[in-house]
């Protein structure tokens, strides 16, 4: 995890690279005002959880996020309490300093639990059963291991953790195995210690060569996710956590999961606002495998386990991946940070946003992946496509497409105008003013879809709006 200290845009991280031989994980949904651990009785705040494929939907929450913007992952120790506390904090808690006073209580604790809040603050601890057996590892306190960072690399030796100017890092790496051996003993590892490993791949992200720190989800995801001495054989049930800054909606925090194994998966997004709207309460359908038996890790993990060619694999998920963090970096999150979040209309019309957004992004993400693993390695490129320009004619819209397609298919269009229209004309006419996000699919032969977004401002020729000019009257009678 980090701080906004360290972060790119000043918001915080946590991410979780989780170790799990099989068992294939979703994402469960915990409503508020319902009990979902015996004996906390109804939680005051509703919140998103990782738990087993197929458990109940009130089992186990791994990692989690709530509508508060507080966020846990959990690493094993002796793997006692966590259910209990991860409920607690999700179901009951706003910030860090609530968890730390009812974590010192704990006497049945034995794991690694780390958290951020909606003030920024980031914190790891490390607990064993008994009472004062806990371990605190703050971002803004004495970082583990002396994780520092060179900030500007004055000593010019391009290495972040030496040098005479430096300063405290604002981030915590825990991992829970210190090593990764293969079946005959030898070592496949370039450091022995994944957990330095780790700490190398993160600090040289903060550090970036002594320019501003280049830490964020994008980077997370290809650099840290995509190591193979971190990705190994068993991970699934990867995620990252942005969450927001102090002036910012909470339900702007926006959780990442990746659809199966991390080298050969893809992240997708998702958010509880999303999620609540329209009453439905309904994670997207690729991420909770539910009664229909589709896994979302399956086509991922398959690949993977198969030993399918790793750089042909991401030379068609990578990009396609990249794709949708920048999307919701570049023109979602910053349209919906400057909208009016008092403004109960506002609030439903971005609900509404976002639940098509994460549930069209997940089922492109699974299309290509299922193609993919299905077909091979080298057998499609997703197409790719970008809504470039706009131009408006009164209440006509035109928009500007770019498109094109690896493997030389001709792809169809179908944009959805946000104003319940759809079609594959390129010019649309609203009915009336507002403010709209319009998307564009395309699809090739095989059913391979990829989509762009932009948000347009309609407003007729008649709007007084369009034509208001303040004046100032004295004396008025």
């Amino acid at each position: 995890m980090a701080d906004g200290d360290v972060t790119s845009n000043g918001r915080p991280l946590l991410w979780k690279l989780r170790n799990e031989r099989d068992e294939t994980k979703d994402i469960h949904y915990f409503a508020s005002g319902q009990e979902h651990f015996p004996g906390l009785g109804p939680a005051t705040y509703s919140y998103l959880g990782i738990g087993p494929a197929n458990d109940s939907p009130d089992g186990p929450a791994r990692q989690g996020l709530n509508s508060q913007g507080l966020a846990v992952g959990w690493n094993v120790l002796d793997s006692g309490g966590w259910e209990l506390l991860n409920h607690q904090a999700l179901g009951y808690y706003k910030t860090i300093s609530q968890v730390r006073e009812y974590l010192k209580q704990m006497t049945n604790l034995s794991t690694y639990n780390y958290f951020i809040d909606q003030g920024g603050e980031a914190c790891l601890w490390e607990s064993q059963t008994g009472l004062n057996q806990h371990w605190e590892y703050n971002t803004r306190t004495s970082a583990r291991d002396n994780q520092w960072i060179d900030v500007d690399n004055a000593d010019g030796d391009n290495d972040y953790k030496t040098g005479t100017d430096v300063s405290l890092s604002g981030w915590v790496v825990r991992a829970n195995a210190p090593g990764h051996f293969n079946a005959d003993g030898s070592d496949d590892l370039e450091d022995t210690d994944r957990y330095k490993v780790a700490r190398n791949v993160i600090g040289s992200l903060i550090y970036n060569n002594g320019y501003s720190t280049a830490l964020f989800a994008k980077n997370l995801a290809n650099s840290f996710f995509r190591n193979n001495s971190l990705a190994i054989d068993n991970t699934v049930s990867s995620m990252i956590v942005q969450g927001v800054l102090p002036t910012e909606d909470l339900r702007l925090s926006t959780l990442w999961v990746l659809l199966g194994h991390s080298e050969t998966g893809i992240f997708v997004p998702v958010w509880l606002h999303g999620v609540e709207s329209g009453g439905a309460n309904q994670v997207p359908r690729y991420l909770d495998t539910g009664d229909d038996d589709i896994s979302d890790y399956t086509p991922a993990k398959g690949m993977h386990q198969a030993g399918f060619n790793l750089p042909d694999v991401q030379a068609r998920t990578l990009p396609f991946e990249g794709h949708l963090f920048d999307v919701v970096n570049n023109t979602l999150l910053p349209d919906w940070r400057s909208r009016d979040w008092a403004d109960g209309a506002v609030i439903k019309a971005i609900g509404e946003e976002m639940k098509r957004v994460q549930e069209q992004m997940d089922a492109d993400a699974y299309g290509h992946l299922k193609y993919l693993y299905t077909n091979g390695a080298t057998s499609n490129y997703a197409p790719t496509m970008s809504i470039d320009a706009v131009s408006y004619n009164k209440l006509e819209a035109t928009f500007a497409v770019r498109t094109a397609d690896g493997d030389g298919n001709t792809l169809t269009s179908l944009f959805n105008f946000g104003d319940g229209q759809t079609g594959s004309n390129k010019v649309h006419n609203f009915a009336i003013d507002g403010h709209y996000l319009v998307s564009c699919t395309v699809t090739d032969p095989l059913g391979i879809s990829q989509t762009d977004w932009i948000f347009v401002n309609m407003v007729s020729p008649f709007n007084p709006l369009r034509f208001f000019v303040p004046i100032l009257i004295n004396n008025w009678k």
